[in-house]
C-alpha cells in the first residue's frame, strides 16, 4: 500500500526539474557576466585610447609621449594593468612618412597621434574551447591641431 502512494505521488518532481536545469542556469549566468565584464573593459580601453590622442592632438605642449600616457591612464584609472603607448606619426594621405620629408602635391605631410591601451581580462570559468584570459587592444588616432 505504502508503495502505490509512492508510485502516484508528484511531490519530488519539480525538486528533480529544478536539479537538473539548476547547473545550466548557473552556467549560463557566469557567461553572461563574463560577458558583461569583457565589454565594459573593452568600453575602458577605448576610451582611455581615445582620451590620450585627443589630448595629445589639442594640447601643443604635450610632445612628450609620457604626459599623453599618464592621461590616457587616467581615464582608464579602473583598470590597474591598462598598458598605454603613443607615437606621433607624420602622413602623406594614408602613407607613413618621415616628419621631414614633403608630400608631393599634399604640402607637408600631416601630424597625428597614436595611442594604444591594452588590457587582459581572466574570464571567471574555464569555458571549454575557450581561452582563460581574453585581450583587449584598442588604438586611436587623432590629427594635430598645428
Amino acid at each position: 500500500m505504502r508503495l502505490r502512494s509512492f508510485r502516484r505521488s508528484e511531490l519530488g518532481g519539480a525538486m528533480v526539474e529544478l536539479a537538473v536545469i539548476l547547473p545550466v542556469l548557473l552556467l549560463f549566468a557566469i557567461g553572461v557576466m563574463d560577458y558583461g565584464r569583457v565589454f565594459f573593459r573593452a568600453l575602458i580601453v577605448a576610451n582611455a585610447a581615445r582620451a590620450g590622442a585627443e589630448y595629445g592632438a589639442y594640447d601643443q605642449n604635450a610632445t612628450d609621449s609620457v604626459d599623453i600616457r599618464a592621461f590616457a591612464k587616467l581615464e582608464g584609472q579602473e583598470i590597474s594593468g591598462l598598458k598605454v603607448t603613443s607615437q606621433r606619426v607624420c602622413r602623406c594621405g594614408d602613407t607613413v612618412v618621415s616628419c621631414l620629408a614633403t608630400c608631393a602635391g599634399y604640402g607637408p605631410p600631416r601630424t597625428y597621434v597614436e595611442v594604444t591601451a591594452v588590457d587582459t581580462v581572466a574570464l571567471l570559468l574555464k569555458y571549454p574551447g575557450l581561452p582563460s584570459s581574453v585581450p583587449i587592444s584598442r588604438t586611436a588616432t587623432f590629427r594635430t591641431q598645428n
